[in-house]
This record gives C-alpha cells, sequence and structure tokens, in this order.
C-alpha cells in the first residue's frame, strides 16, 4: 500500500473515531517528528469535516521538564503559539473554547533542582531514575485526570509507532483492545483513560515522508525540524510525552533533558555543538561535571536519609558547589535556569536538613551582580539560629530537638488557621512537602519556616 493510501485510511479512521462520542481528547505533543505527524493528521482530518461535528475538546499537551534542551523549548514554544492560532481560527472559529493548548510543568517539589540541589539526590542513572516520574509522568498523567474528572473519560492520542523500537511495540501491543462506544482505543492505566495510535503501523521513512510532502497544518516549518534532527544527530530520536513507565523516556540519542546522566554521553547536545550551537557548550560541560561528580562515592553522606547504612543524598559542599556552577552558567548563557521560585525551595530545604554553612542567598549573590535576595539572607540567618539555639535546649533535656519543632509549627499552624492568615513563600510561590534530614529524622513541611513570616 502507498504511503498515500495510508494517509487517506488514518484520516477516515480519525474522523470515525472522533465524531463517534463526546469523549474528549487529548493530543501528546513533544515538538518531535511522530506527534508533529499524528497532530497534523488530526487537524487536516477534523478540517474536512463539518462544523457541527466539531462539537467536543481536543486538547494540545505538551510536557515541560524545565530542564529540557533549550534550542528545543524554544522551537516547541514557538509551534504551540501557532497551533493553538490555527486550531481556533481554521476548526473552532464556531467555539474556540473547544480547542485548548496546554504545556504542563512539573509542581514545585518535584522539579530537578530541587531534588538535586536542595535534597541533595544524586544525579539520575539508569537504576535510580527519579526523575521521569516526578518531571514526566506526573504533570501529564494529572492534566489528563483533570479531564477525566471533568468529562468521566478521555483518549490519549500519541505518536507512538512499532517500528521505532522493540520496547515500543510491547508497548503498544500489551493493553487490551477495549471498546469505547464502539470504538476501537486501547485501554491504558490511567482510570477512564483509552490510548489512541494513529500512526502505530508507519515505519520512520514514511513519517518524514509524510512531514515533507504534506505543508504543515499550521503554519510551521517542517522543513526546520528535519535540520534540527539533522544537526543533532543521523540518529536522533525525539523524548515522548510519558503516560507511565512502560513508555520509553528518552533514547541514547534524544532530544530531551540536557541535564541528562542516564546516558553516558549527550551525542544530541555534541553534535547540535559542532553544527554551530557553540554556546550550549557550558551546559555540556556542566552535564558532564554532574556525571563525574555523581560517580564520585566521597561525594555523598555515608548514610541515607533513612538513616540506612548506605550512600546518602550528596554533602551540602557539593550541592552548594552546584549551585554556584549552574548560576555562573547562567551568567555564561543569559539563561534562567532556576527560577528565583526555586532558590528559595532550595534554602528552605537546605534549612530543614539542618545546613548552616551555606546559604542560597550568599552563593547568588556571590556570582550575581544583581542582588535580589538580600532579604532572604536576614530571614535564612534568624531561621538558622532558632534552630541551633531549639537543638542547644533539647540536648540538655535529652529530648529530638526536631520533635519539639514539629510541635511548636503544628501549634503554629492551628493558630494560623484561627486567624484566617494566608501563608506564603518568599517570591509569592506556595507549597508543601516532606523531607527526610541526614540524620534519619522525619523533617517537616517546607512552608512552616514562613510561618513567622506570616503571622
Amino acid at each position: 500500500m502507498s504511503l498515500g493510501d495510508k494517509v487517506k485510511n488514518i484520516i477516515k479512521e480519525i474522523q470515525d473515531q472522533f465524531t463517534n462520542d463526546d469523549t474528549p481528547w487529548v493530543i501528546g505533543y513533544s515538538g518531535g517528528k511522530d506527534s508533529t505527524a499524528v497532530l497534523q493528521l488530526v487537524m487536516y482530518a477534523l478540517l474536512k469535516l463539518p462544523k457541527e461535528k466539531l462539537n467536543k475538546e481536543l486538547h494540545v499537551l505538551s510536557n515541560d521538564t524545565l530542564v529540557e534542551n533549550p534550542t528545543i523549548v524554544n522551537y516547541i514554544d514557538e509551534q504551540l503559539s501557532l497551533i493553538e492560532n490555527a486550531g481556533k481560527r481554521k476548526l473552532f472559529e464556531h467555539n474556540s473554547e473547544l480547542f485548548q493548548v496546554k504545556k504542563v510543568v512539573p509542581k514545585i517539589e518535584d522539579r530537578f533542582w530541587i531534588n538535586l540541589i536542595g535534597k541533595g539526590y544524586p544525579a539520575p542513572n539508569s537504576w535510580f531514575r527519579w526523575c521521569t516520574q516526578r518531571m514526566k509522568i506526573n504533570p501529564t498523567n494529572d492534566y489528563i485526570l483533570e479531564q477525566v474528572s471533568k468529562h468521566g473519560k478521555a483518549v490519549v492520542v500519541l505518536g507512538s509507532r512499532k517500528a521505532e523500537s522493540v520496547n515500543r511495540a510491547k508497548s503498544l501491543e500489551k493493553y487490551d483492545l477495549q471498546s469505547i462506544a464502539g470504538q476501537k482505543f486501547k485501554k491504558h492505566t490511567l482510570p477512564n483513560s483509552w490510548m489512541y495510535a494513529p500512526i502505530s503501523d508507519l515505519s520512520t521513512e514514511e513519517v518524514w515522508q509524510y512531514l515533507m510532502q504534506v505543508p504543515s497544518f499550521w503554519n510551521g516549518d517542517n522543513k526546520r525540524l528535519i535540520t534540527m534532527y539533522r544537526n543533532a544527530s543521523d540518529g536522533a530520536t525525539e523524548c515522548p510525552l510519558v503516560i507511565d513507565t512502560s513508555t520509553s523516556s528518552c533514547g541514547n540519542s534524544r532530544f530531551g533533558c540536557w541535564v541528562c546522566t542516564v546516558v553516558s554521553r549527550d551525542k544530541s547536545m555534541e553534535n547540535l555543538i559542532d553544527n554551530g550551537e557553540e554556546w550550549m557548550l557550558p551546559l555540556l560541560e556542566f552535564r558532564d561535571y554532574l556525571l563525574e561528580t555523581r560517580n564520585n562515592d566521597d561525594n555523598r553522606l555515608q548514610k541515607s536519609r533513612m538513616n540506612t547504612e548506605r550512600l546518602g543524598p550528596f554533602k551540602f559542599e557539593i550541592r552548594a558547589e552546584i549551585l554556584e556552577k549552574v548560576l555562573e552558567i547562567e551568567n555564561l548563557t543569559n539563561l534562567e535556569i532556576i527560577s528565583k521560585q526555586e532558590l528559595s525551595a532550595i534554602q528552605l530545604q537546605w534549612n530543614y536538613d539542618g545546613c548552616f554553612d551555606y546559604t542560597v542567598s550568599e552563593i547568588y549573590n556571590k556570582v550575581k551582580t544583581n542582588k535580589l535576595m538580600s532579604d532572604n539572607l536576614k530571614q535564612s540567618q534568624k531561621e538558622q539560629e532558632e534552630l541551633y539555639l531549639l537543638s542547644e535546649v533539647a540536648k540538655e533535656h535529652n529530648v529530638n530537638p526536631n520533635h519539639i519543632h514539629e510541635l511548636m509549627v503544628t501549634e503554629k499552624e492551628y493558630d494560623i488557621k484561627d486567624k484566617n492568615i494566608i501563608m506564603a513563600l518568599p517570591f509569592g510561590s506556595g507549597f508543601s512537602f516532606q523531607s527526610f534530614c541526614p540524620t534519619g529524622q522525619k523533617g517537616f513541611p517546607l512552608q512552616s519556616l514562613t510561618h513567622k513570616q506570616a503571622a
């Protein structure tokens, strides 16, 4: 069967599936060739339908871990803007609210720098890939489940292909075919969610051929996409929208997180640099530094956060060193790599871990010319003094200072609730999560440190 006939069949199938019921569709878009082809096919298919048939929600969902390759981030942001405009103007001008474009990011406590620098997690490797669930799966699934909660069910449309890899083929085949109002979708692990892969049987060559022969629906430049792949590596692959652990996160040569240390070498970034993106060299050097730092056991505490006899998180001096290097890269590249919200969260985590020798403010002011955190420095010093005094008093009475602190925090929380006072983190952010101190004692919600400010 020719590619033209295959495309006609796919478009007809998309039309039949879309119009069969009122279940909203969520199309995963990562900016790569496969997700681009799927989205383009869906939008062209819907364009041929009468407007009265376009009466249910269509979502285009993209995930940003906040440590993606900056070149790819810029490209995706440009495409998402074009996609939103084209979808609302060409397809859903009769009801633009039915077409939604969304880019999701991890929660503050799940972000890369909070866990690496704040908690001291070693950079991910193949057996401790703590990043995928937190930064890719959770934000994506939260959005899908939000649609399920609103509509009762959802169909997730992906650019997965059997020819892409053996693992991807197994992933596509493992789900039982189940009927949803007569449609043949694959039931996914998410409740009331189904997966649909329109191009599962296309080869890589056919995907590229389609993108080159058919203009972008949203006036993007598919030739630019080819150029990015060519500049990165002949075998470069995209990091797909990941919705469960069975979906491979990234291949050996891939567009993905520039800090990724799961692979020994970031060939895609190396090739981008070789092909003119020299400004990315500090990023590549830092990634290699992270890999080397992770592999040196001397950089780790000798006990885990649970006080077991195994290697624990990075020592505080290593966390401080990493932060300083990241801020230096910001100066070299004019990128904002760590947000002010994340800097605040890192400081809060250090305070609860008992780090009194280093502060985010001092490191920041050492590297940056604009002094933005003087107020935080004073607050941090005050909190350190309070924690130190509490520790000394607790020792005299042979009690655990963390337990006393927790009681004080709990009492303060109830007092604040009674006063109906809104708590906020520095720089206007708000969050809470549990940490574990290197001593093995359980920590406290990070928002607790700001209770005095709120009161």
